[in-house]
């Protein structure tokens, strides 16, 4: 018959002599995601492309960028706009400290102000403020279907990205610095006013893109 030794110790018995003696347990830590999880909301990419519309307010796209500020501390900023691609026209535009689902809310309820009705279907990037619910919720509120490009494909939304490199290269490249957000501001609907207004495309059959769009029944 086997003899067993039993030999009962207390936990505090039992760590005082595995420390007096270098023992350590192998265990597994439990690995905690520190990321938040959140709900996303993911569309294909309806557009798919189809950039030349026949009427306004039949696709409406938009993007946030970053902008500076100041002059003896710098501070960077997100500039919105929304933009139908009819006449590839600015509707609206938003300046908020980073970019936010209630900011780029804040851009689309503006140019519904301007376009009271329209039902657009909106295509945008797959950043995390177009992913979230409530920006989601808002789009079905005013019965628009949402389009979203992939991931790392900037030319599936290039109108947007076309119209920011004008703005930062043929606007503010050309201008100093806005000292204050209030400059900055005034200077981002000015550039907006510039290009829907008074810049004639060849592409837009010399016309600007707010002629261009009156065009449209």
């Amino acid at each position: 018959m086997e003899n067993k030794f039993i030999y009962r110790a207390g936990i505090k018995r039992v760590t005082n002599c595995m420390r007096n003696h270098g023992i350590k347990a192998n265990i597994r830590k439990k690995k905690h995601n520190r990321i938040k999880r959140h709900k996303e909301y993911i569309n294909d990419n309806l557009l798919n492309g189809q950039f030349d519309r026949q009427n306004k307010n039949e696709v409406w796209v938009t993007d946030t960028t970053e902008v500076l500020y100041g002059s003896e501390q710098v501070r960077k900023v997100r500039v919105h706009v929304v933009m139908d691609l009819y006449g590839r026209y600015i509707l609206s535009h938003n300046i908020s400290a980073t970019e936010t689902a209630t900011a780029a809310i804040e851009a689309f309820k503006r140019a519904f102000k301007v376009e009271p009705g329209a039902q657009p279907m909106i295509h945008t990037d797959r950043g995390a403020a177009y992913c979230s619910k409530v920006f989601n919720d808002y789009l079905a509120e005013q019965n628009c279907i949402h389009s979203m490009s992939h991931p790392g494909h900037p030319w599936e939304n290039s109108p947007i990205e076309r119209w920011w490199n004008d703005f930062k290269l043929v606007w503010l490249a050309k201008r100093a610095r806005s000292k204050s957000l209030s400059e900055l501001e005034q200077s981002v609907q000015q550039a907006i006013k510039y290009f829907n207004t008074e810049r004639a495309y060849a592409s837009k059959n010399g016309l600007t893109a707010e002629k261009f769009r009156a065009q449209a029944a």
